[in-house]
């Protein structure tokens, strides 16, 4: 009875510590590149938006005069070798042409950099969610929960940035709150493409 009950517990031991051990994360944004005809954008700081971009249908109802439908996700892949566990993550950030739109009278570089922008804090994003990623500790039976956690955490954040942006600069009609805004999403762009 001893012995079995030692034989359990040693197995017991065994499993919390393989599901406890500690996972070797690779985490980076990812630069991928769109193939020609393709929907989707992927960002470039050296390739910003051209009005030719917002190619979905115009919402009529909508005040505004342009809608930047972007986002940032990831791609995944685990590896073992011997009893190491290597969670790659590449991070990147897109912009849907076809989810994009503007409206015929719409036509400005004024009001282009505020769609920018848009996309701009899309990417900013991107990096919290990797930074956060970084900083995360990972074992093997929490790094699917802790991934998620994170990514819907950076995601809302994101969102509420963007509302934010929206509200200070009334759409890009206070162009004073548009020049601030301009200088303070340039500036924290800068801190994230720099590093």
């Amino acid at each position: 009875m001893c012995k079995k009950f030692v034989l359990f517990f040693l197995l017991i031991c065994s499993v919390c510590f393989s599901f406890s051990q500690k996972v070797s994360v690779n985490a980076f944004i990812e630069n991928k590149i769109a193939n020609k005809g393709n929907d989707t954008i992927y960002y470039d700081i050296h390739r910003p938006l051209k009005w030719e971009d917002f190619k979905g249908t115009p919402d009529y109802h909508f005040f505004g005069g342009a809608v930047t439908a972007s986002g940032f996700a990831f791609d995944a892949a685990i590896s073992m070798v011997n009893d190491l566990m290597t969670l790659k993550i590449g991070i990147y950030t897109f912009f849907s042409k076809n989810g994009s739109w503007k409206k015929p009278d719409i036509n400005s570089d004024y009001h282009l950099l505020h769609e920018q922008n848009h996309f701009n804090i899309t990417r900013i994003g991107a990096s919290q969610f990797l930074k956060k990623i970084s900083e995360a500790k990972f074992t093997r039976s929490n790094y699917q929960q802790v991934m998620t956690s994170i990514f819907d955490s950076v995601y809302k954040e994101n969102m509420a940035l963007q509302k934010q942006y929206d509200n200070a600069t009334e759409h890009s009609i206070n162009q004073q709150q548009q020049l601030l805004w301009n200088d303070k999403i340039g500036a924290e762009l800068n801190k994230v493409i720099t590093h």
